[in-house]
């Protein structure tokens, strides 16, 4: 009974340093990030929850191998000059020379979509979701759709938005002066 207590601790100090690591892994990606999820936001009138929820996700905050060698937050496939050298391996995902471009390519494809001029400068998250979602945004659909809000729910991203809201409006303000 004594090993049992001992590999149960043991085992419950693993998971908590893992997920505490991991927490603090996802801290550092927001707070490294959040100004530009702020820029592009205001600029396309996307939620900053939105652009930094998906960029969480898709890049693993940062962790995932495109976006490690490539600068693909966001998943997008197309071309790339170098994955075969920095990966070992020839990827299908698009490689971006920053990461600014590569959260401005997302942008610029979200503003494609059909729901775009609907919901621009909107900032309810889960309308972005469920219309990214019926767009087919992502493959893996409901997963997806659940995965982001979580994250954006979790790390209270959605309080970005409002800081966006605001200074769009101060900027907006100061252009009609």
């Amino acid at each position: 009974m004594n090993a049992v207590k001992k590999i149960t601790g043991v085992f419950c100090f693993v998971l908590m340093t893992t997920i505490t690591v991991a927490q603090k892994t996802v801290k550092k990606y927001i707070k490294k990030y959040e100004g530009l999820a702020i820029e592009k936001a205001e600029r396309y009138r996307i939620p900053a929850s939105i652009i930094l929820g998906v960029s969480l996700v898709e890049s693993d905050a940062g962790r995932s191998p495109i976006a490690k060698s490539l600068n693909n937050f966001f998943g997008i496939k197309g071309a790339n000059w170098s994955s075969t050298k920095k990966m070992g391996y020839k990827s299908a995902y698009k490689e971006y020379k920053t990461d600014d471009e590569s959260f401005e390519h997302f942008c610029q494809v979200v503003k494609k979509k059909k729901f775009y001029d609907k919901l621009k400068g909107t900032v309810d998250f889960k309308e972005w979701l469920d219309q990214m979602n019926h767009a087919e945004y992502a493959t893996a659909k409901g997963k997806w759709v659940r995965k982001i809000n979580a994250t954006i729910s979790q790390f209270k991203l959605y309080e970005l938005d409002k800081a966006a809201v605001l200074s769009s409006d101060v900027v907006m303000a100061g252009a009609a002066k």
